[in-house]
This record gives structure tokens, C-alpha cells and sequence, in this order.
């Protein structure tokens, strides 16, 4: 269609080439209605047809009421039948009789040129005109106002008269003009109009072209104020001017290409922002499944740090039973090296042999509960044991990493989805300038840094829970080794026990060889010695385990703080992306309307350079008047009428300060004056 419109434009320039049209010059319109108020100046010259020409004289009072209308005819030679609507008609040219009948005029001349005048009443002019005065901000009359000083302000309105029959409102232009006498007035404003320097006179003078009223305000300052007659000439304009439309008509192409481009981008911007919103909608239900996953892993998290604040309570207990143990076998070694010494003199009691029996018996005792405790503690401290207690718990340690890594991997390709995004919002034309772009763009670019973060945390909950695997596992294997030493320690010391009791029972019934009880005891001593110092190894072994899993506890403790961030981060990265997909759908919605309203201004811009053809054309006529014949002001029956001319002048604000200065006035006539007081109505 574009192409279409260029090809037709240009076969048109071609054909037409540049127009002749119709257009106002105020200069040009100046002259012509300055020179039309001479009424010498608008006689016909000799030799052209019989049309006759009507100037229309208009007087009106200081304030543009109308005072008198008065038509000059102006016909050839012979027998004259001319129509108007007069009260009374007369020649002014000739001294031929002349009739009026009814709306009939007729008379008989031999001149090549003859004036007579026609005094209409009540006639309604084509334009109504005001001109009110105010001095130092009071309304004033012209009376009133002459021969005052002050800040004087000048109100003139020039408006359609709707009760005209005829439509010189339309086709005619004005040009109105004031004199001001530097003399008497100074710092002279008058917006809109040309302002000339004559003589020692401003000339204020206004162009009011066709169809146009008028509505200005004169200012100046004024001292002893006195003012001329303004006058408004009103004609007819028909001026030829060359104008080559080319140039427009370029620019006019210019836009409707853009205008094409213009259609094609919004269209292409539609089109991406629609694929932002469905990747936008796979960021949301991502996260929004993220949060889920990381409210359950809080909830696992919870639930292990309870745990192993349970377990460290437990090995707090079996560490505080290791000096009881300690204890225990320290008084053992000393009953057993008191027996020995004992031995050494070959005197054993019978409180000796008991002591020694029950110090036997509480260490076996000890040993017991030792093994019995090692092996809960080593069942409690593996890492499928915390897996089983976290499965219960609702929390599947081995799933909540696959889901990491699965949710990771998801995140990271919907970063790589909103960095496209945003890289096809940039690449949009006019990105720059619009504020709604730059901002979606800057809290997409937020949402990736928070993405990336989420990615790195779940990386790193995975780091942990496999740290605390390998710590688990490590610290399991040592409880594994210290309760089978603790098994061990406790069959041997079962038949240590079993040793002492037949020690005893021995010694009891003093049927015992005392050198091999001597010997036996130093044996017992010896390997009791070993025993020893294998239940200080175990109590330090339980105590680096303690302070060990304390540093567990805090890491879990650590953990589960962070689990809290990580919920409550996700929480805010689900509720931002949620934001955010909902501006992106905003911002779709308005693509989209933006594409249909691009799409209507194409198709609605599509004949634009015929448009802007026909507007010119439009505009010529506006300012130029419509190309009709010239209609007589006397009178519709008229129908050879040449032209028709308006003349307007209006009374000036005049001081009558003696009857001398007015007989002087009165000799001193210019000829206007003299031809309006031929018009004027006698009061």
C-alpha cells in the first residue's frame, strides 16, 4: 500500500508539476486595500466590459457602532438599470437625473465612467465590530477618554455578523489601522500587529484574513490623548504564488515509511515480549517449586539438628562415665598392687580378698556398660543411621541432592533464558528512552544475580551434606574400632573377673600355694597396668570425639541457619519472580496494544500524502477566500458585478476645547473627512 501511494504521488507531481494556488500576503494585501480606499483608484479603466463596481462605505461611532452605510456605484455609459436596497439614491459624478423605484434604480449617461451614491438603512454589516476603551484599568468612553492621561488600554474585536445576508465574512479580508501621535503617546504595544513609523505618527495596522475574526489589545501610555479615525478596508484577495510541493511531499514519504517501520518494530516487539513472559512463566513455576524443596530441606535441617543435639547430650553422659571408669580402674591397680605388696609379706586378709573381688566386679560392671553404650553410640553416629532417622522425618537426604543438582541445573538454564530475554529487550529500538524498558531490563538483571545465588547455595548444601557423610563415616569407623576394643576389653576382663573370684575362693580357703598366688597376682598387676592405661586411651579417645562432634553440632548449627536464609531468600525469589511476571505481562499486554494501535496508525497514515494534498488546498482556501464571483452588497438582483469593496472608518477620539478650534477644524478639512461627512447621518 505504501509503494502503491509513492508511485501515485510521483505520477501526480509529474503530470501537475508545481500548483497555482491561492495564497495571503500581507504585504501584498496592504497595498491592495490602501489603494482601493482612494475612490478614484477603483474606476474601471476604459475599454473593459459593463460590470459595475460597488464600494461600500461604512461610518461608524468611537465605540464601531454603525453609523451610516452608503453605496458608491460605479457604471459605464448608457441606460443604467441597477437594484438596491437605498433610501434615497444621488450622482456624484454627473449631472444626469436619476430615479429610484422601490429597489429599482435607472438613469441615462454619455459618460464613459459615472459614480452615484445609495443610502441604505438598516443594514446589517458582514462583520461586527467593538472597540472599547479603559483608562488607568476604568472603562471609559471616547467622550470621556479625550484629552485624559494615563495608562490607556485599547480593546478591538472584530467578529462574524450572522444576520448578514451575504457570506463576505468568509471570502473577504480586513485590514484595520490605527494612527498614534508619538507626541502624545509612548511604550506602544500591539501584539500581533505591524507597527510603521509615519512621520511623527505609529501606525497600528492588523491583516484579518478570511474567515478569521480579531481580538487584540493596543496599550501605550498617553498624555493630553487625542486619536485619528481608525479605518478598515475590506476586499477581496486573489494573488497568485508559486508553490512547489516536492519538498513536503518527501517528508510526507519520509513519515509513512517510518510509520511502516514503526509497525514492524512494535510487531517484533509483541513478539518478544510474549517469549519473555513464557519463559518468565518457567521461572516462576521453577521457583515456586524451588521454595517448596527448600522448605522441606528447613524442615530436614530442623529435625537433624535435634538430633545431634541428642547425640551430643548422650556422649556428654558416656564422657562424664569415663571418670568413673578411670576411677574405678586406678583403685583396682591399687588393690592390685596392695595385694601384691601384701603378697610380698605373705599376708593377706580376708577384707583385702573382698575389696579386691567387688573392685573386679565394678569393673566389669563398667567395661559392660562401656560396650553396651559404644555400640548404640556406633549404630547412632553412621551416616545411614542419620539418612534413616532425616527418611523418617519426612526428609530423603539422597533425593533432596538429586534435587539440587536438578534444581541447580534448572535455575542456571533459566539465568541463560532471562540473560536472551533481556539481550532481545536491549536490541529493541528507542530502549534507551524509555524509562518502562529500563526498568524491566534492571529487575530482570536483579532476578539473574538472585538466580546465581540460589544456584551457588544449593551447590553448597550439597558440599555440606556430603561433608557431613564423610565426617560421619570417618567418626563411625573410629566407634566401630572403639567398640570392638571395648567387646574385647570386656570378654577379657569377663574372665579376668572369672580369675579373681577363683583367686579368691583360693585365698578364702588358705588352700592356695602362695608362691604361685605370689606369682599370679605380679602377672595380674603387670597386664592390669596395660588394662589401665587401655581405659585412659578409650576415655581420651571418648573425650576427643566429644569436643570433636561438638564442632559438628555448630556446623549443623550453622547449617540450619542458613537453611533459614535459604527459605526465606527463596520465599523473596518467589514472590520478586511472581512481580516480575507480572509487570512482564503487563509490559506483553501493552506491546501488543502498542503493535495494534502501530498497525492502525499505518493503515490510518497510508494515504497521508493525499491527505496533506488536500489539506493544503484547504488551507489556500482558508486564507484566500473562496474562488466564487463577487456578489452585490446592494442588492442579490445585481448580477454584472465586478467587485465589491469595503470601507470602514470609524470616529476618532477628538477634543473639542473651543468653538474657535472647531470653525478651524471645519476650514481645515482633509478630503476623507470632507467624503465621510458627505456620508454621515445628519443627528
Amino acid at each position: 500500500m505504501q509503494h502503491s501511494n509513492r508511485e501515485v504521488n510521483k505520477k501526480r507531481n509529474h503530470i501537475y508539476g508545481k500548483k497555482q494556488i491561492m495564497r495571503c500576503m500581507a504585504g501584498a494585501m496592504t497595498v491592495t486595500l490602501l489603494t482601493g480606499t482612494v475612490l478614484g483608484q477603483a474606476a474601471l479603466a476604459a475599454g473593459t466590459e459593463a460590470q459595475k463596481e460597488e464600494v461600500v462605505y461604512i461610518i461608524t461611532d468611537a465605540q464601531g457602532s454603525v453609523d451610516s452605510v452608503n453605496v458608491v456605484n460605479i457604471c459605464g455609459s448608457g441606460k443604467i438599470t441597477d437594484y438596491g436596497d437605498y433610501s434615497s439614491v444621488k450622482m456624484l459624478t454627473s449631472t444626469d437625473p436619476i430615479k429610484l423605484d422601490g429597489d429599482k434604480v435607472t438613469f441615462e449617461t454619455d459618460k464613459e465612467q459615472v459614480y452615484y451614491q445609495g443610502t441604505m438603512e438598516d443594514t446589517q454589516i458582514p462583520w461586527h465590530i467593538a472597540l472599547t476603551y479603559e483608562l488607568d484599568g476604568k472603562e471609559v468612553s471616547a467622550e470621556e477618554l479625550a484629552g485624559q492621561s494615563g495608562k490607556l488600554s485599547m480593546h478591538f474585536v472584530i467578529s462574524e455578523n450572522k444576520a448578514c445576508k451575504h457570506n463576505y465574512y468568509e471570502e473577504y479580508a480586513l485590514q484595520a489601522t490605527f494612527l498614534l501621535d508619538t507626541e502624545h503617546c509612548s511604550n506602544i504595544t500591539a501584539e500581533g500587529a505591524t507597527l510603521a513609523n509615519v512621520g511623527v505618527d505609529k501606525q497600528i495596522s492588523y491583516t484579518v484574513l478570511p474567515g478569521k475574526g480579531l481580538d487584540a489589545t493596543i496599550e501605550a501610555d498617553v498624555t493630553d490623548f487625542e486619536m485619528d479615525a481608525p479605518a478598515i478596508n475590506g476586499i477581496k484577495l486573489n494573488l497568485d504564488v508559486d508553490i512547489d510541493e516536492s519538498e513536503l511531499t518527501d517528508k510526507v514519504e519520509q513519515i509513512m515509511d517510518a510509520t511502516a517501520k514503526l509497525s514492524d518494530g512494535a510487531t517484533e516487539l509483541s513478539d518478544g515480549t510474549k517469549e519473555v513472559q513464557e519463559n518468565q512463566k518457567k521461572i516462576k513455576d521453577g521457583t515456586e517449586d524451588l521454595y517448596s524443596g527448600v522448605s522441606s530441606l528447613d524442615q530436614g535441617i530442623s529435625t537433624f539438628s535435634q538430633g545431634v543435639t541428642a547425640m551430643q547430650e548422650g556422649l556428654n553422659t558416656l564422657n562424664k562415665q569415663s571418670g568413673t571408669l578411670t576411677s574405678g580402674s586406678a583403685q583396682m591397680l591399687k588393690a592390685l598392687q596392695k595385694l601384691q605388696k601384701s603378697l610380698q609379706d605373705v599376708s593377706v586378709s580376708t577384707e583385702d580378698i573382698k575389696k579386691l573381688t567387688d573392685s573386679s566386679a565394678a569393673v566389669k560392671s563398667g567395661i559392660s556398660d562401656l560396650s553396651s553404650a559404644a555400640g548404640q553410640l556406633e549404630q547412632a553416629v553412621s551416616y545411614s543411621s542419620y539418612q534413616a532417622a532425616m527418611k523418617a522425618n519426612g526428609l530423603d537426604l539422597d533425593q533432596l541432592t538429586a534435587g539440587n543438582t536438578s534444581a541447580a541445573a534448572t535455575l542456571t538454564e533459566q539465568i541463560q533464558q532471562m540473560q536472551q530475554s533481556v539481550e532481545q529487550i536491549k536490541s529493541i529500538p528507542g530502549y534507551d528512552a524509555d524509562p518502562t524498558y529500563a526498568a524491566q531490563v534492571a529487575q530482570m538483571e536483579a532476578q539473574i544475580s538472585s538466580l546465581t545465588q540460589v544456584v551457588t547455595l544449593l551447590n553448597g548444601n550439597n558440599a555440606a551434606l556430603g561433608g557431613v557423610n564423610t565426617y560421619l563415616t570417618t567418626v563411625s569407623a573410629g566407634m566401630q574400632q572403639l567398640s570392638q576394643g571395648l567387646d574385647s576389653l570386656n570378654t577379657q576382663y569377663t574372665a579376668f573377673d572369672t580369675a579373681i573370684s577363683e583367686l579368691a575362693t583360693t585365698l578364702s580357703g588358705m588352700v592356695m600355694d602362695m608362691g604361685s598366688l605370689k606369682s599370679g597376682v605380679d602377672d595380674l598387676v603387670i597386664n592390669y597396668k596395660k588394662l589401665d592405661k587401655g581405659i585412659q586411651d578409650y576415655t581420651g579417645g571418648v573425650q576427643m570425639i566429644v569436643t570433636n562432634y561438638k564442632k559438628l553440632v555448630e556446623g549443623v548449627s550453622d547449617l540450619a541457619a542458613g537453611s533459614k536464609e535459604l527459605l526465606q531468600g527463596s520465599g523473596a525469589l518467589k514472590d520478586g519472580t511472581a512481580e516480575l511476571y507480572d509487570g512482564v505481562t503487563q509490559l506483553c499486554e501493552g506491546s501488543a496494544g502498542l503493535s495494534d494501535k502501530a498497525n492502525e496508525f499505518k493503515d490510518e497514515t497510508s494515504d497521508m500524502d493525499t491527505q496533506v494534498d488536500d489539506s493544503i488546498d484547504e488551507m489556500i482556501a482558508s486564507i484566500s477566500g473562496h474562488e466564487t464571483e463577487p456578489v452585490s452588497f446592494a442588492s442579490t438582483k445585481n448580477k454584472e458585478v465586478k467587485s465589491v469593496q469595503f470601507v470602514i472608518k470609524m470616529t476618532g477620539v477628538e477634543k473639542q476645547d473651543t468653538e474657535e478650534a472647531a470653525v478651524e477644524q471645519t476650514q481645515n478639512k482633509s478630503f476623507w473627512e470632507k467624503l465621510t461627512s458627505l456620508f454621515r447621518k445628519e443627528k
